[in-house]
């Protein structure tokens, strides 16, 4: 009988390949968190966003546009009044950030392209839709694909929007355990069988917290500052996980807000399924808000997705169906997922704008 040498090596960790590579990068130190996270997700080569069949049922997690075209509907419907209300310019640009593989993007040109009254078909002929995507690879012909970061070469537009769903919560943060010293940054090294913390510097950071874990995503910022300079007249939305800083940063809240997803089940550790699991943290809104009125826009308060779809009409839709019993639960099944307060429905929504008067639709009724 012959033993076989069975142990998996790396392969407990995670992608082997991404593993080892992270492991050469900290060239026996430790590196920050921050740069963990950015190499587990957006390694060139093995970054779990490199990977295919991440979204969906089979995958890691679920986003809006998956659950249901309606939701893409409901967009698409928003983009109109804009639209209308900038005086139905031509062209009207809408630029995706973060597209994956266009499903929202679809959803849109289903919508637009399914009205066939006039107004459907000027805003059609209007539309030019930019889907910044950093493996972009779709092949739709209604699309261009751009690239992130956002490069000098994608030029603002005049009239347009900016739809951007549930981007920031994947960018990588850095990561800190504050006390009586002041927040210690968390850095992140191998001990030869795992990944495992190991305490950095103290940081002087304004308004932190004085106790517990708390994350501050050093890219948001800039990025929420560059999406809303892509129109000169318009607006920018925003769908995402998060609070106003006073809520992210509760005395309560001694955490942090880090969550990985692996095959539809939450967990808090980022050290296992290394590239095989999504990271995600909570938004800092009025970062984002403060983001956006520095680059010249008008925010309006935060709405919950749910109050927000809600408002846009989204049962009407679901009504709508009744004369078709199968699709009538379907779509019902959608909403309720789709505006869900333990679940999507919990997602915030930012909506800024530039070159518009009185509130956008969807935001009259604020959380």
């Amino acid at each position: 009988m012959v033993t076989l040498d069975l142990d998996p090596g790396n392969a407990t960790v995670g992608n082997p390949r991404l593993v080892r590579a992270i492991i050469n990068e900290m060239d026996g130190g430790a590196i920050r968190f921050e740069r963990f996270m950015q190499l587990a997700l957006y390694h060139p080569d093995f970054g779990y966003y490199q990977q295919a069949g991440r979204i969906g049922k089979s995958g890691d997690f679920l986003t809006s546009p998956v659950i249901h075209p309606m939701f893409g509907w409901a967009v698409a419907a928003w983009c109109h009044e804009v639209w209308q209300r900038l005086g139905r310019p031509s062209p009207f640009t809408i630029f995706e950030p973060a597209a994956g593989d266009g499903t929202l993007a679809r959803a849109i040109f289903d919508w637009i392209d399914g009205r066939d009254e006039g107004a459907g078909t000027r805003f059609r002929e209007a539309v030019r839709y930019v889907a910044i995507e950093p493996n972009a690879s779709g092949t739709d012909a209604r699309i261009r694909w751009a690239q992130l970061p956002l490069s000098e070469e994608l030029a603002p537009a005049d009239h347009g929007v900016v739809i951007a769903n549930e981007l920031f919560d994947a960018l990588p943060v850095r990561l800190f355990d504050a006390g009586g010293r002041g927040p210690v940054e968390v850095l992140v090294r191998w001990d030869g069988e795992q990944f495992v913390e190991t305490a950095g510097s103290v940081a002087s950071i304004d308004d932190a917290p004085e106790r517990g874990r708390f994350e501050v995503n050093s890219h948001a910022f800039g990025l929420m500052e560059g999406l809303c300079r892509l129109v000169r007249q318009g607006a920018v939305l925003v769908f995402d996980y998060g609070y106003p800083q006073e809520e992210l940063w509760a005395e309560w809240r001694t955490a942090g807000t880090l969550l990985c997803f692996y095959r539809h089940t939450a967990h808090e550790d980022p050290y296992r399924h290394v590239g095989e699991q999504d990271l995600t943290t909570h938004v800092n809104f009025s970062e984002l808000a403060a983001a956006a009125e520095d680059a010249g826009m008008d925010v309006q308060p935060l709405v919950s997705q749910s109050t927000f779809l809600y408002a846009l009409g989204l049962q009407a839709l679901v009504e709508a169906a009744r004369s078709d019993m199968g699709e009538y639960f379907v779509r019902r099944r959608a909403l309720e997922q789709l505006t869900d307060a333990a679940g999507l429905g919990r997602i915030r929504v930012l909506g800024a704008s530039r070159g518009m008067n009185g509130p956008l639709p969807g935001f009259e009724a604020p959380v």
